[in-house]
């Protein structure tokens, strides 16, 4: 899969997501704290607390730096902690397991993955060494991908990360490369060598706990409902609530500044997302990018996603245009 996909993924993310900025405007909660540059490694992680029962620990706030990691999102129940997604390679892991370990004695009894996307999952393993008793909790159509074909690009994920060099080489000499465009392609080409060496040996840690429509993980001060709401960004999508604290982890159906939309379902991610603003969050946690405070952005994603729909759908009946 991988040799294809890495680059099918790249170029395809590349173009949806080229349209999908333009027409969000790349817009982020301003009151976000401001990024914090990672100092020593490419993976490293920095937690934000957002209310006294829960912290985002996240890498960096934009989803078009290198690696692409996504956030995890950290509830503390009375007993024990719920932890939504788990980084993208073991030394990410092990980066979310010293920051949760700082700011929190007690143990992990919850990992839930939003989908299958190894940024989101392929950390686990550092849970399970750290703390052997984590259940890990996903949709049945996550598990499914994560025991199937589709998962199985990482066992040649450290070797296609590397031929990203010999891609981001060809761009930086090809001088119909704008330079905006070019500065991306260096930040590819540098962070190349970590993305490689944290690739090494991975392995996915499918679910032990599944389910279609949701499952609730009662607690008296940090209450829990875990939901698939519909296909977004992929078929098993799961989304957290936790009503006390008004706190929604959205998993990648949203991702800020720029929307990631390579293999998604554009038609129903509409319907999902109006879902999201129909509950009365405080905060809303994106599966990349700064926390937001209000739909603004929800309904920029909304909008830029029926632009590209309808475009899409006008040039389709119109046909191929002559030369």
């Amino acid at each position: 899969m991988m040799a294809k996909v890495q680059r099918g993924l790249l170029v395809s993310c590349a173009a949806a997501v080229a349209v999908l900025a333009a027409a969000t405007g790349a817009a982020a909660d301003a009151n976000a704290p401001a990024a914090v540059t990672p100092l020593k490694d490419a993976f490293e992680r920095h937690t934000l607390p957002v209310t006294d029962r829960v912290h985002v620990i996240y890498r960096v706030w934009t989803s078009t730096e290198p690696p692409f990691e996504g956030n995890s999102v950290v509830f503390e129940q009375s007993d024990g902690l719920a932890v939504v997604d788990a980084g993208g390679s073991p030394l990410s892991g092990r980066h979310i397991v010293e920051q949760i370990r700082a700011f929190s004695a007690k143990p992990v009894k919850y990992l839930i993955y939003t989908h299958w996307h190894g940024d989101h999952d392929l950390g686990a393993g550092a849970f399970r060494e750290a703390w052997p008793g984590v259940r890990i909790i996903s949709t049945g159509a996550t598990w499914a991908s994560m025991t199937g074909k589709p998962m199985a690009y990482i066992a040649a994920y450290a070797k296609n990360n590397g031929d990203l060099a010999d891609i981001a080489r060809q761009r930086l000499a090809d001088p119909t490369v704008s330079d905006s465009r070019k500065a991306g392609w260096r930040k590819v080409l540098a962070a190349v060598p970590s993305l490689v060496e944290a690739y090494q040996d991975l392995k996915a840690y499918p679910a032990d706990i599944t389910f279609t429509d949701a499952i609730d993980l009662p607690d008296a001060e940090a209450p829990l409902r875990v939901m698939f709401l519909g296909r977004a960004n992929t078929d098993g999508d799961a989304v957290v609530w936790a009503p006390k604290q008004r706190v929604l982890a959205a998993g990648d159906i949203v991702v800020s500044p720029v929307p990631y939309a390579s293999s998604s379902f554009p038609t129903e991610w509409i319907g999902v997302l109006k879902k999201l603003e129909a509950y009365d969050f405080a905060y809303l946690v994106p599966g990349h990018g700064r926390v937001q405070t209000d739909r603004t952005y929800v309904d920029k994603v909304i909008a830029a996603i029926q632009t590209v729909q309808s475009e899409g759908c006008a040039a389709g009946r119109q046909g191929p245009q002559p030369r």
